[in-house]
């Protein structure tokens, strides 16, 4: 074979070899299975080191090629992923861009709280809800998540994972807790601390707008109020805060509920509760670093999400009189 055949036939066996490198396994580094975290907003790059480093790839060039030409760059979706040691990039990819049978979908909508996350995660057979909840208290984990509340509550960040049947709690409370690291951004505590909050009352801010603000226009809104309140130390007097430890939803509150002993009774005690009362959005997060420039002081709500403001309280009372003449004018439409 002269040189020009045999360069032919050289270039010919590395094109069908890098054709077919990316179905090939890699050789691992650990053995058994390992749960692998994905988190939206995290580039292909990214997830291929990671990769590297846990041992389930030999290197990252590869699976970063692929998934950019075919597209499934774009389509990398957050989760927590079983990965045997020994698998191809192909199959990382298309794991990470489907999901497969024994992956399960985790929603976590905005405004859930911990123990409804437990619920959900009891519902869909992946860990009981008393364990759960055990290891979101458990000090350790927070200590290492740099979460300074008592549980993990306000740090689950919203957002709909695939994960596998039988995952551990702590690798799923540090799934949603890093998850709410790399939405907030790495200039989170910067920007807190130009409004005069610590991060964890920025996040406890966040989970009470999360829950008085259902329309997405009047969340920097309902911000701006809670900062008037807090700027002349007035009582913040919010419903959801309560509602938190009754473990209820009504529109108007009793008297004997408003005199409820409790550190969440915000119609007793001034300032924020002494921890978030939902995992908030990343709007509900944004409203509070950027809160509306407004003269309001009180909000009522009207019952279909929207809310009436008011600059003093002579205003404000005008007001629940005219959300209450709303609200009985819908149940008689049957509304």
């Amino acid at each position: 074979m002269n040189l020009k055949g045999s360069l032919l036939t050289l270039g010919g066996l590395l094109a069908a070899a890098t054709a077919t490198y990316p179905f090939l396994p890699s050789s691992p580094r650990v053995a058994g299975p390992l749960d692998v975290p994905v988190y939206s907003k995290t580039s292909a790059k990214e997830i291929g080191r990671n990769l590297v480093d846990l041992g389930v790839l030999r290197e990252s060039l590869t699976f970063r090629l692929l998934t950019r030409v075919t597209g499934m760059d774009r389509k990398l979706k957050a989760g927590l992923y079983r990965l045997e040691g020994r698998v191809s990039p192909w199959r990382v990819a298309r794991v990470l861009t489907e999901g497969k049978s024994e992956l399960l979908t985790l929603k976590v909508p905005e405004g859930f709280t911990l123990l409804q996350v437990a619920q959900e995660l009891q519902v869909i057979q992946v860990v009981p809800q008393e364990e759960f909840l055990k290891v979101a208290r458990d000090p350790g984990l927070l200590k290492a998540l740099g979460i300074p509340g008592p549980h993990v509550e306000g740090y689950l960040f919203p957002e709909t994972y695939r994960v596998p049947l039988g995952a551990g709690p702590k690798a799923l409370i540090e799934l949603m807790a890093q998850q709410f690291k790399v939405m907030v951004g790495p200039d989170f505590e910067a920007k807190c601390r130009s409004r005069k909050l610590t991060p964890y009352q920025a996040v406890i801010l966040a989970s009470i707008v999360e829950k008085e603000a259902q329309k997405k226009e009047e969340r920097p809104v309902i911000a701006g109020v809670m900062f008037n309140r807090m700027e002349k130390r007035m009582r913040l007097e919010v419903n959801a805060t309560l509602e938190y430890v009754l473990n209820t939803r009504k529109a108007w509150l009793t008297n004997e509920q408003i005199n409820t002993q409790s550190p969440y009774n915000t119609y007793r005690r001034r300032g924020l509760p002494p921890t978030p009362i939902c995992n908030p959005g990343l709007a509900s997060l944004q409203a509070v670093l950027e809160p509306a420039e407004t003269p309001y002081l009180y909000y009522v709500a009207e019952g279909d999400g929207s809310h009436l403001f008011a600059e003093t309280f002579p205003e404000h009372q005008k007001n629940v009189k005219i959300a209450k003449r709303i609200r009985r004018e819908k149940r008689l439409q049957g509304r």
